[in-house]
């Protein structure tokens, strides 16, 4: 849909690289996103377990919480996978991981909506790894749990769309977009950051925050 969209009908956006992607690209990602996708299956299957043999924080109660509880754990929830996927994803970037599992998702320099979770069944398990975990330290409700999982969806498309489609220059600075992750793509060594860009500037690995000639050439 999103392919359709934005790359077919055109809708609205900034192009941020031009069309020409292989057949092959393609294919490749649409190859390595279904393994994704029963690997994030399997997780969810996990998650189940967890909850029936009590061994999860999941409640059904609403007045179990303050109902303000509900936008705080997806708030908590959100934040921990920022720190989560930052440092995983630099991890992912030394040679020998990135050459033998990383290196796939990077095969899409030029990205398109269906490089969001072309990954190799190594850092697929390492991503859907995270919900499981967080199901048993932190109270959540199931309402958040799908809430959550569309959001990370979204998020995933629009920041490999190859379109810009946030306008504000304010949210830009504090949430990453198509244009932040498309950087990293091509720069590999900055912007590692899931929802937020608080962790690369904190870290030192925003490119937008670097100005030194050569990542200007670089990314040039």
């Amino acid at each position: 849909l999103a392919y359709w969209l934005f790359w077919k009908k055109k809708i609205f956006g900034i192009k941020l690289h031009d069309r020409g992607i292989s057949q092959e690209q393609i294919i490749n990602e649409i190859k390595w996103s279904l393994v994704s996708s029963l690997i994030f299956a399997g997780s969810g299957v996990v998650i189940g377990i967890l909850w029936q043999l009590g061994l999860s924080k999941i409640y059904l109660n609403f007045k179990m919480l303050s109902i303000y509880y509900l936008p705080l754990s997806f708030l908590i929830y959100a934040l921990a996978h920022e720190f989560y996927f930052y440092f995983t994803h630099v991890w992912m970037h030394r040679p020998r991981v990135y050459r033998n599992v990383h290196a796939v998702h990077h095969q899409s320099i030029k990205t398109t909506p269906f490089a969001s979770f072309s990954f190799h069944p190594l850092e697929a398990l390492v991503h859907a790894a995270f919900l499981p975990i967080m199901v048993m330290l932190i109270p959540i409700h199931p309402v958040v749990i799908i809430g959550y999982l569309i959001f990370m969806t979204v998020t995933a498309i629009s920041n490999h769309l190859g379109v810009e489609v946030i306008t504000s220059s304010h949210i830009k600075k504090h949430f990453i977009s198509g244009e932040h992750h498309a950087k990293h793509h091509r720069l590999m060594k900055y912007n590692f950051g899931l929802y937020f860009t608080f962790m690369d500037r904190l870290m030192g690995t925003e490119a937008d925050a670097l100005k030194s000639h050569k990542l200007k050439r670089a990314y040039e």
